[in-house]
């Protein structure tokens, strides 16, 4: 029965609407072809957007009269007159420049929707579309319904929650009824969502932040709509109004002349390579199925092929150092390390053929304690490290030394005998290289700068961040560009006074100073630009912050 009043009480207020209704709710705007327009504002209205306090002229229309209200002034004689400041007039272009901070523009304009749209018993959707080159991007939306068509929500939205408290549904089949019930869902994610009772004319200012990339240079803006009424009726909005919007930024000063660096070249190389070979306790045989030793073999072989097959160079040594670890008496291991050395040519010896022989020349060394005291300076885990330290520095017997440092200082000794000990059982190579050709020991060559022909190319597509990044280093005009655009202007201006002044360096200290607040002084900078080159005063016109500077 309950399931049944809630189905009556639906046909009734449809009934009832449909009767308030009659014709189809958007039929005249379908014919009318009524739309929203789209206007910029002023620069006078986007630096206030504020209340004007004093009395302005207030037309009303009531049918087909019209009246104006304005104030008045009493002269000496009696007379009463109207008293009306007259503005200047101000023509608004569709197009506008936009300064770019940090890869991003603020875009606004006026959203406007006449009285003929609006009403009781409809909705209007209006979506601001964002066009660039290769995408279109919809903005937020602007939702204002009528009083009786946000009734009808409610009512449905009553229906829908009374259902799910008599039956207690499960997920699938409450989402079923919704979809039944409710026959204009909720607005979601909207920028405005209003509810207006009387017919008016509308203003919305919209304003919104957007990334900018490479294809950024230009971007225009346009409406789409859409009318519902409370009868299913629905009409769409044609065609708005275009704003375009040109972004100002600092990549028409980026400096494209590629950068050159001077480079060493060196008749004499050294290469070096520290391996880790694992070898059973007092043995010297090399094991390749031992620990990680496969791997460390391969590294081995590979670069040492590299080094030998490589035509630039000759080899004149190879030296390998084999090293242990304080771990026993100082004469054993000396005969261990200079074991695994031989064993280590033998096993190359193998790989590569003879040449091994007279290439590769062998060192040891028994206990390595001088890459031990490193090591262990730079652990914050040994918690007598200093004490340690001198002890080892005072103790010249290498066995006495690790007899005190096991006695005196026990848990730090365990620690460094788990953690650090490994460490010093290694392999190092030493590869001397001479070039082939060359006769003297250095020649100085100029080539290209990658690296910085890389951070232009990321400034010239707007990744300005990661083209500071490499330009940082630099001090140069494209790393002023770089830092104006992520809207770091003090440090712009530093680098700045550092240049020598030409037209570029001066308009980019006017804009730095117009950002800043100095406008005296960008102002002089401008003006300097400008007698440099007098381009530069067609360029203003693309330059909000210039703009500013010029205003008295």
């Amino acid at each position: 029965m309950k399931r049944y009043d809630i189905l009556l009480q639906t046909a009734m207020v449809a009934g009832c609407l449909t009767s308030i209704v009659g014709c189809s709710v958007t039929g005249r705007l379908q014919r009318r072809q009524t739309t929203a327009s789209l206007s910029q504002l002023t620069r006078t209205e986007r630096q206030e957007r504020q209340q004007d306090c004093r009395p302005q002229v207030v037309k009303l229309r009531r049918d087909s009269d019209s009246f104006c209200l304005a104030p008045v002034d009493t002269l000496s004689d009696g007379e009463r007159v109207m008293a009306l400041q007259i503005e200047q007039v101000t023509v608004v272009s569709r197009m506008r420049s936009v300064p770019e901070r940090n890869g991003r523009v603020m875009l606004d304009f006026i959203i406007t929707l006449p009285k003929l749209l609006l009403g009781k018993s409809r909705s209007v959707v209006i979506t601001p579309v964002l066009h660039k080159p290769d995408e279109s991007v919809p903005l937020e939306d602007l939702v204002i319904r009528g009083g009786r068509f946000s009734l009808l929500q409610e009512r449905d939205y009553w229906q829908y929650e009374k259902y799910r408290w008599v039956y207690d549904p499960d997920s699938v089949e409450a989402e079923r009824m919704f979809n039944r019930l409710v026959k204009f869902p909720y607005p979601e994610d909207a920028r405005l969502d209003s509810v207006v009772e009387r017919r008016g004319m509308m203003e919305y200012y919209y304003s919104q932040e957007v990334p900018t990339d490479e294809t950024s240079k230009r971007m225009t803006v346009t409406l789409q709509g859409k009318v519902v009424g409370i009868d299913d009726s629905a009409y769409t909005l044609p065609s708005s109004d275009t704003l375009s919007y040109v972004v100002s930024s600092m990549l028409s000063f980026v400096d494209t002349l590629p950068r050159y660096r001077i480079r060493i070249i060196d008749k004499y190389v050294t290469v070096t390579d520290r391996n880790y070979i694992q070898f059973m306790v007092g043995r010297t045989d090399v094991k390749e199925d031992l620990g990680e030793n496969r791997a460390q073999l391969d590294k081995i072989e590979t670069l040492m092929r590299r080094i030998l097959e490589q035509q630039e160079f000759y080899v004149d040594t190879i030296t390998l150092t084999a090293a242990s670890s304080p771990d026993g008496r100082t004469a054993l291991n000396d005969a261990i390390a200079e074991g695994r050395a031989r064993a280590l040519k033998r096993y190359l010896a193998c790989r590569f053929g003879r040449q091994i022989d007279t290439l590769l020349t062998l060192r040891w060394v028994g206990e390595d304690w001088s890459t031990l005291i490193e090591l262990i300076r730079g652990r914050t885990e040994v918690k007598h490290r200093d004490e340690i330290l001198a002890l080892i520095a005072a103790e010249k017997n290498p066995d006495r030394r690790e007899a005190k440092l096991r006695r005196h200082y026990p848990e730090d000794f365990a620690w460094i005998k788990a953690n650090l000990y490994p460490y010093l059982r290694a392999v190092n190579f030493r590869y001397d290289l001479r070039r082939v050709g060359m006769v003297k020991d250095t020649v100085h060559t100029t080539e290209l700068d990658t690296a910085y022909a890389r951070g232009v190319e990321l400034l010239r597509k707007r990744k300005y961040a990661r083209a500071l990044y490499i330009l940082n280093g630099y001090n140069d005009r494209n790393t002023v560009v770089a830092h104006l655009s992520m809207g770091h202007d003090e440090r712009a201006l530093e680098l700045l006074d550092t240049m020598p002044k030409d037209a570029v360096t001066e308009y980019l200290r006017a804009i730095a100073c117009s950002r800043l607040g100095r406008k005296e002084e960008g102002r002089e900078h401008f003006l300097q630009a400008c007698r440099l080159d007098p381009r530069m005063e067609y360029r203003a016109n693309l330059d909000p912050e210039i703009t500013e500077l010029l205003k008295r």
